[in-house]
């Protein structure tokens, strides 16, 4: 009997010290890699003058040019849900938006970045016109979400 409890616990020793190798050491030894967004354009313009926003996207140092999805969002301030979504198109490396816009006001361009299983959502406050802002931050701001 007590062979076999003997016998049954190094087979267990076995399976489990066989089952801690080291097949994630190189994944544990990486640093993880974050997206990167730099978003730019224009912060002041006229009514219906036309804007060109660019989103420029990295990761782990290198441009990516195959981005799941890049998204444009526009909106003026206290009016988000009214906000205009377009898909951006990419040219030599960035991913761009044309627009203008219609009054004047304040409003935000957002870009929704998602490649490498991650999404960046850095923001461009826009004064159109005579416009002033509520919060003038110096107009730039970043999210950033890991999955």
């Amino acid at each position: 009997m007590k062979r076999a409890v003997l016998a049954g616990m190094c087979g267990m020793l076995f399976l489990l010290s066989s089952c801690g190798g080291n097949s994630d050491k190189t994944s544990a030894d990486e640093e993880p890699k974050a997206l990167e967004v730099k978003l730019t354009g224009p912060e002041t313009a006229a009514p219906h003058e036309k804007a060109e926003y660019k989103a420029e996207v990295f990761y782990g140092g290198k441009r990516v040019t195959d981005a799941d999805e890049v998204m444009f969002e526009v909106w003026k301030e206290g009016k988000k849900g009214s906000s205009k979504t377009s898909k951006a198109k990419e040219e030599k490396g960035a991913y761009h938006l044309r627009t203008e816009f219609d009054e004047e006001g304040v409003y935000t361009v957002q870009s929704h970045v998602t490649a490498k299983q991650q999404h960046n959502m850095p923001t461009v406050k826009v004064r159109v016109g005579d416009a002033e802002a509520a919060d003038d931050s110096s107009g730039h701001e970043e999210q950033t979400h890991h999955h």
